[in-house]
């Protein structure tokens, strides 16, 4: 099995390098550059030299990293060029399998969601194979989808879409929310770097607990929560305020916005 990845950018260089730190040889794994100026900087990186389009074989799995804009253009460079048996795997948010089917003229095509974790081997990955693939066919995709992190198979791809405004954007919202916490507290006094190294690892202890304790997020919040406290005053706000529906109308934007991603390619 080789994995030919088409896109160096930031997505097709990690999921390359993921590959390698998950024990595959550099010669099984390529990485296929659009723009040849990055090659070096590229190779610095991930210690692997980018290369033109190679003759791919049946027992390939190619690997579409590029942005849901350019799935035209790679489409038209790959056209007749992939093998029966060989397997492609699409990580462009919001463009369908039968989107990729007519323009690739080819059968076997799975879809994948990674998200920011990938950079460390921590991505929450959600995947999609279709019924026609082989047990055979869907390990390949498993073997990539894997070396990035944890992955979830689902059953209808729609909800591919699902995961990308969730996981895929989901270490945005995170993040948002710990921009405004380290925000008061560097003006209620904290030096910069004491404030986020606070909110970090609060927000990594929180973690950490949740998947020790087995809690739900309702539940640990629950705990947290003394009654007359200084949490159940802070909630009280965000209750008043309706946080909760802003931050839902918010994610349901982003699957909105990937799902019309993929429609205007139709």
């Amino acid at each position: 099995m080789r994995v030919i990845i088409v896109g160096a950018g930031n997505l097709g260089s990690v999921v390359a390098k993921s590959l390698l730190l998950s024990g595959m040889s550099s010669q099984d794994v390529m990485l296929v550059a659009r723009d040849s100026s990055k090659n070096e900087s590229i190779t610095q990186s991930i210690g692997l030299c980018p290369v033109t389009l190679p003759a791919l074989q049946s027992d390939d799995v190619v690997v579409l990293t590029v942005k849901p804009q350019d799935a035209r253009a790679v489409a038209s460079d790959l056209q007749a060029k992939v093998p029966a048996g060989a397997v492609v795997l699409s990580l462009m948010a919001g463009v369908s399998v039968a989107t990729l089917t007519q323009l690739l003229s080819h059968n076997l095509i799975a879809r994948a969601m990674p998200n920011l974790g990938a950079r460390v081997r921590e991505s929450a990955t959600t995947y999609y194979i279709p019924a026609d693939f082989s047990v055979e066919q869907g390990k390949r995709v498993e073997r990539v989808v894997q070396s990035c992190g944890q992955a979830w198979r689902v059953g209808r791809e729609e909800l591919i879409d699902v995961a990308t405004a969730v996981a895929g954007s989901g270490p945005a919202y995170v993040c948002w929310l710990g921009e405004q916490i380290e925000s008061v507290a560097r003006e209620c006094g904290l030096p910069a770097g004491d404030a986020h190294a606070l909110v970090l690892q609060t927000l990594k202890g929180a973690v950490a607990y949740l998947e020790a304790d087995g809690a739900t997020f309702a539940e640990l919040r629950e705990r947290v929560t003394s009654p007359n406290g200084t949490t159940a005053a802070a909630l009280a706000i965000l209750k008043r305020s309706e946080a909760d529906s802003a931050v839902r109308a918010a994610i349901r934007a982003a699957l909105d916005r990937a799902v019309e991603l993929g429609r205007g390619l139709c």
